[in-house]
């Protein structure tokens, strides 16, 4: 199997180290986004911002330690995280909608430091309050696909990325992509595979074929053999997916693109950090 870059993974809290040497040494895998979940009870066993970082500074370029955004803390916040070695953010689950005009000043110093964000968009996990470590909304609200689209224009130099879909306002998506040159989108979760199928080849309004700004990820949990084997899985069904169906559909683009390419190319910052 041709090597993929996984662009929306997570870490298990106290994973095991030699598993982790295992997967750096596999040659499968050339790089990782990996997302802390500083939200969750410790019972759901997300790691947090802290053994992200370990974990990134462990392994250099391979693990891409991304931090933690509190929506109840101002943009300080930011410059702390690029201080420590995080290369870009995560954002979940905000008290209010991510483009609330009060969130810009966090956006602003994100977009002066480089520092991508990646967005959770959709659909989202069942959660009750007592699951959750802040006071934020438990359902997906305010997490629109749309609301990257204000964020964009304000921050045109911001690179923001969709984290899933946006199922069930996946024709949101649909219209970040195609206006906005600095959205991408990792696409995992709950995919929708018939708008995939249907909607890869349409161009954007600078002329790109969204196949173009669609990558691949995983969303699952490094740390642990069972889950690597899962990621795999998900790794060989996702290449034939792309590269059988989208042998009668035309998409314009290879199955080497969506696996790691188009990741190469809209973040060269990141592949930069290899070794």
């Amino acid at each position: 199997m041709e090597y993929f870059i996984d662009t929306h993974a997570h870490l298990l809290h106290n994973y095991d180290a030699k598993h982790l040497d295992d997967v750096a040494e596999s040659g499968l895998v050339k790089q990782v986004w990996l997302l802390p979940l500083n939200l969750y009870v410790p019972e759901f066993n997300f790691a947090h911002d802290d053994e992200v970082l370990e974990v990134g500074k462990r392994y250099p370029g391979l693990f891409l330690p991304f931090g933690f955004i509190d929506y109840f803390k101002g943009p300080e916040q930011i410059d702390r995280m690029k201080e420590q070695g995080f290369v870009a953010l995560k954002a979940i689950r905000p008290p209010l909608p991510y483009d609330d005009e009060r969130y810009f000043p966090i956006y602003e110093r994100a977009e002066a430091l480089g520092m991508p964000i990646l967005f959770h968009v959709g659909i989202i996990s069942h959660r009750t309050r007592e699951q959750l470590l802040k006071p934020v909304k438990t359902g997906p609200g305010n997490m629109h696909p749309n609301m990257l689209d204000g964020i964009a224009d304000a921050f045109p130099k911001l690179k923001l990325i969709h984290g899933h879909q946006g199922v069930p306002w996946i024709n949101e998506l649909f219209e970040s992509i195609f206006y906005y040159k600095n959205v991408s989108c990792t696409v995992t979760g709950l995919i929708d595979y018939d708008w995939l199928i249907h909607n890869l080849d349409r161009r954007t309004s600078f002329g790109e074929p969204f196949s173009s700004r669609m990558m691949f990820a995983c969303d699952g949990f490094y740390g642990k053999e069972e889950y690597w084997k899962r990621i795999l899985e998900l790794a060989t069904f996702t290449r034939m997916f792309y590269r059988e169906v989208g042998r009668t559909w035309h998409w314009g683009a290879t199955e080497k693109e969506f696996m790691h390419g188009n990741a190469e190319r809209l973040f060269p910052e990141f592949t930069a950090l290899l070794k």
